[in-house]
Parts: structure tokens; sequence; C-alpha cells
């Protein structure tokens, strides 16, 4: 989660690791409650701190949202990162990549049974924390074709497809593992709906 934020005098106080014990338990409580239903009050009983201090880093539940949303929006950042260095063929490093962006979403927001409604809410925030992420995982994976493109590993033209569009149809098709009932079979949906979608694309020898 986030690192702890603040003047060193509320760190004094309430602990430098403070912030990030807030985060985690609000977002707890959102994944198993939904957000509308979770008060400040409830936040704070989680965290075991008194309401005054959990409003001396959070001034509304709104802000305390959206911190949230940052974290995992850098941590979904970082896997990605450390996904796109990887020295891996073609297919591994593609599920390196979704496992980055579309693991972590389903493990901490998907999985909720109120995915929609903190979904919903992240829309609406006016930072927009993950678009940032999201145009990075696309990027990611249109430059990942390309190479495979270059290597004359992969050939989309052969179904009519640019490489951007081929990029786009792999993500598109990724999407679809997202309603999966438990974690184990999205994954396995996940690594499916990646081998069939690169079956089409490959070049043919």
């Amino acid at each position: 989660m986030a690192r702890p934020q603040g003047g060193a005098a509320l760190q004094k106080a309430a602990g430098p690791d403070k912030r990030e014990i807030i985060i985690s338990s609000a977002l707890d409580l959102f994944r198993h409650y939904g957000y509308r239903r979770t008060s400040m009050e409830d936040i704070a009983r989680a965290a075991a701190v008194a309401k005054g201090t959990l409003y001396l880093y959070f001034k509304s539940k709104d802000e305390l949202f959206e911190a949230i949303c940052k974290s995992l929006a850098a941590q979904v950042t970082e896997s990605l990162e450390e996904a796109d260095a990887l020295d891996l063929p073609l297919e591994e490093k593609l599920n390196a990549l979704m496992e980055a962006k579309f693991g972590f979403a389903y493990s901490w927001v998907l999985s909720s049974p109120h995915a929609a409604e903190l979904i919903d809410s992240s829309s609406r925030l006016p930072s927009a924390p993950f678009e940032k992420v999201t145009a990075q995982f696309h990027d990611a994976v249109f430059e990942l074709v390309r190479k495979g493109i270059e290597s004359g590993e992969l050939d989309p033209a052969l179904v009519g497809l640019s490489d951007r569009d081929a990029s786009e149809a792999l993500i598109a098709a990724a999407c679809g593992a997202e309603k999966a009932p438990n974690e184990e079979t999205f994954r396995n949906q996940l690594a499916a709906i990646i081998k069939l979608t690169l079956r089409g694309l490959r070049a043919k020898t």
C-alpha cells in the first residue's frame, strides 16, 4: 500500500504506519460491504484508531477512497514495469503483463461482490487514478505485439488486422475472463484466452 504521508508531528503522534493501516482496513471493508455501506466510523474501528485520528489523515470517505485507488494504481504500475522488463518468450511475457493488470484487478476488486460499485465509484474520481496505468498497459501489449511482428512470430495482417488492432483484440479477449467465479478459474481462463487469441495471430510457417 501507499507509504505514510503527512507532517513529522503527525507521524510522531500516530506512528509511521498509521496511514497504511487505515488504507488497508478501508479497502478490506469496501471489498466486503461496498463503498456506500461503509462509514468512516466503521473504518476507524477496523483500523483501531480514533475517529478524530482518521480525519487527521483523510477529510472524507471520498478522499480516503481516492487514496486507495491511487495506491492500487501505483502497485499495478510497478507490477507492469516488472513484467515488461522480463526477458521471456512472447506468450509467457504476455501472460505476465495480463497477470500484472487483470490478475491484480481480479484479486483486489473484481472478486468482490461489490465490484461494480467500486469500479463505478473510482470512475467518478476527479483524479482518474487508473487512466495512466491503463494506457501504460495498452502500450506495453502493443509493443509486445509489434516486436512479435518484427521477429516474424506474429502476422495479424493474415486476418486483416493492424498491429494496434491485434493488441487491442488481445486485451478485449482477456477482459472476458473477468466474469470468472473464482480466482483459479479466472487465471485458467485468462491463460486459455491468450493461447487461443495468439494462435489466430501467429505467422504461418
